[in-house]
């Protein structure tokens, strides 16, 4: 098995793999975002176009259908831009430009919280600790809002992607399993029904976890803004943005979306940071064991070792974006390896 030629291919294309995802990925980016954009108009095009086959139009092109997709993709970008996203930049700009003051009204607050209950939270020894940390908090949330209002307005931020993720994401949808056979036909005959039954695998896992990972992501935002707004927290939507971004980051996401609006809270009474914190654990347990099961299935199957080591290699090699995108990253090289190197057991158990 090691001098055939099938084990040198498995070998050559999974280096190839992991070669063409850490060192070129800005080649990936404008694909991964015509990706997503397929995978999210393709249902509303096929939907259009069963209306007009209702309808009586049998022979409606279905190019025309895709359009119409995209016309109502950019209509609802523009409902969000103007009723949620110039408020939000507003709002988040007053955030940066407070943010100093907050972190040290923070650091201020620890030791007044000890003097009004009495008690010593902190062991003085720890007390520069904790103060460099509440700094990082400070730092990390203004990096991730920061973050947040620059990939805004950065997703096309070129003439060329904004030519070429529309005209790659309407072959995708118009042409995406012609496209695939091109792509199995470069291979020997001998091949090409595995490698068509780990794209369409890999295809069938992506599109459910980006559509399911987005609605979760938008739910999050929404009651985390609804629940900062009744309890009074301040910049209710950069918390709100801040929890759906979060929500991208699978374990430690929703934990350090919760820390700022708690954080916020202790600067008006521990019974207030209170209720943000029993908040949070409410919406969490509600989004893990009913919302997310629902939502998500058991689109990936990883343990959660596995997943936490991901998104701490994804932030080191690539910020606050490789934390986003390491969980389908790992997916899909889990699935890769599984058809490369198991792909005999794995076919005689599933």
């Amino acid at each position: 098995m090691k001098n055939s030629p099938e084990f040198w291919l498995r070998i050559a294309v999974t280096v190839f793999i992991v070669t063409l995802i850490i060192l070129v990925p800005q080649i990936l980016y404008p694909f991964s975002i015509s990706l997503i954009l397929s995978v999210l108009l393709t249902p509303v095009a096929d939907f259009i176009q069963a209306l007009m086959r209702k309808a009586g139009l049998q022979k409606f092109p279905y190019d025309i259908s895709i359009i119409l997709s995209f016309l109502l993709f950019i209509a609802l970008v523009y409902l969000v831009i103007i009723h949620i996203l110039v408020p939000f930049v507003t709002e988040a700009k007053s955030f940066i430009n407070g943010l100093p003051a907050i972190v040290q009204e923070i650091q201020q607050a620890i030791p007044a919280l000890e003097a009004e209950y009495d008690v010593r939270l902190i062991p003085p020894e720890l007390r520069h600790v904790i103060n460099n940390v509440v700094s990082y908090i400070g730092s990390y949330t203004l990096q991730i809002a920061q973050f947040s209002i620059s990939a805004i307005f950065s997703v096309a931020s070129t003439l060329i992607e904004m030519v070429v993720v529309p005209f790659i994401t309407f072959y995708m949808i118009k042409n995406g399993s012609a496209f695939k056979e091109a792509f199995v036909k470069l291979f020997p005959v001998q091949y090409q029904r595995h490698l068509t039954n780990l794209l369409e695998e890999i295809y069938r896992m992506l599109s459910a976890y980006v559509r399911g990972q987005l609605t979760l992501s938008v739910l999050m935002a929404m009651v985390t803004f609804l629940g900062m707004v009744a309890l009074d927290i301040p910049y209710p939507l950069v918390i709100g943005l801040l929890a759906g971004v979060m929500e991208l980051v699978p374990v430690l996401g929703p934990i350090i979306g919760a820390i700022p609006p708690a954080l916020l809270g202790l600067l008006q009474s521990s019974h207030v940071m209170a209720q943000v914190i029993v908040f949070y654990i409410i919406v969490q347990q509600l989004d893990s064991h009913l919302i997310m099961p629902k939502v998500m299935g058991h689109v990936i199957n990883m343990h959660p070792v596995a997943i936490i080591a991901g998104v701490l290699i994804g932030g080191h090699l690539f910020g606050i974006l490789g934390m986003m995108i390491a969980v389908p990253v790992l997916a899909v090289l889990q699935v890769v390896i599984r058809h490369m190197w198991f792909y005999d057991y794995y076919k005689v158990i599933s």
